[in-house]
């Protein structure tokens, strides 16, 4: 087993998400930081009568009352899971909102692990961003026709690898390590859908509420090491339908990954108020042993698909993809890495 450590630096806001939204009455935001409440706790703490109180209000169904209740009895030191930094816009919006009784302040929170709740990135979500740059540099060169629909995508990309089933897709020789983040690592932040019209960058009625990573674009780097492993044994008995190679690695994800980066820049943010974000990430620097991926969800639909053979079907009636952007408040893209792989 080869194992070469990867060296990350989250460029810009991060969001790898549960698939899960947390409520009002599951968190409190005072001071600067969202609380995420356990309620087991903050019902073990209370002391008989204090149950009984909060019981009759459960009793009435009262949401406002509920919210008020545990927000003025809550020991955010005993009764919490964990907490996280809140930017000014949501602090704002929460505390202007929180008496509304149709508040709908949903926030999808970033992955963590169990019990201790700690942000990881999964190692699965870099091997995923590996896995697309690589078949879409080995797609270029096949010769293969466009998949017309789902069933045929799903043959095309065993076809570009050369495997029959999953027992010899090449991708099961590499394990890349999941990273839990440093403390603080994360914030609460609007995410806005964004279309250019008539040459400038207007935002449209979407917003979500995300826990994302900080990053070296929003002034505060998050690094982090984790690793990928090359299983030589089964790639030398030539029992995987392919060989990848960290060159093969590095070279697909510069190639890919890069051009994403430009053709955006050229499409959405040039002569934009998110043109100067868009060029600190174009400054980038690379190395022969460093490469950019796009990770988590809002990386857009270019960055997840394979070039010239990109098939997405949008939702509703468009019959166009790949017209929005979503940047975190309004101005940073989403979900950039720069990984440089060492001995």
């Amino acid at each position: 087993m080869k194992t070469f450590k990867l060296q990350c630096e989250i460029l810009s806001p991060l969001h790898i998400g549960t698939g899960k939204e947390i409520e009002p009455l599951d968190y409190i935001i005072t001071g600067e930081r969202l609380y995420r409440l356990s309620f087991e706790r903050f019902v073990t703490d209370m002391t008989e009568s204090e149950r009984l109180a909060f019981e009759g209000i459960l009793d009435k169904g009262n949401l406002l009352e509920t919210r008020k209740y545990v927000e003025e009895h809550i020991n955010v030191e005993r009764n919490t899971l964990y907490s996280t930094e809140v930017s000014p816009q949501i602090r704002s919006l929460y505390h202007t909102k929180k008496g509304d009784i149709q508040n709908q302040l949903l926030i999808n929170p970033f992955i963590r692990t169990e019990g201790a709740y700690v942000p990881i990135v999964p190692g699965s979500s870099i091997k995923g961003a590996i896995r697309t740059a690589v078949i879409s540099k080995l797609a270029s060169s096949s010769g293969l026709p466009k998949p017309k629909d789902f069933r045929e995508e799903n043959e095309f990309e065993s076809a570009v690898l050369g495997y029959k089933d999953g027992k010899d897709d090449p991708f099961r020789g590499i394990k890349t390590r999941d990273k839990i983040l440093e403390n603080d690592s994360t914030i609460i932040r609007e995410i806005r859908n964004v279309s250019k019209k008539n040459g400038r960058l207007q935002s449209n009625d979407m917003q979500i509420i995300c826990e994302v990573s900080h990053s070296s674009l929003t002034g505060k780097t998050v690094a982090f090491e984790t690793e990928v492993s090359f299983d030589d044994a089964l790639f030398s008995i030539h029992f995987l339908s392919k060989t990848l190679t960290k060159e093969l690695i590095i070279e697909s994800c510069t190639n890919f990954y890069k051009d994403k980066m430009e053709k955006e820049h050229e499409k959405f943010y040039k002569n934009s108020e998110v043109e100067k974000y868009s060029k600190q990430l174009l400054s980038t620097t690379l190395d022969n042993n460093s490469f950019l991926v796009r990770v988590g969800r809002f990386s857009g639909v270019e960055s997840v698909t394979l070039d010239n053979y990109r098939n997405p079907k949008p939702p509703g009636n468009k019959t166009v993809w790949g017209t929005t952007r979503n940047l975190a408040e309004s101005r940073y893209p989403m979900g950039w890495i720069r990984v440089t792989v060492n001995e």
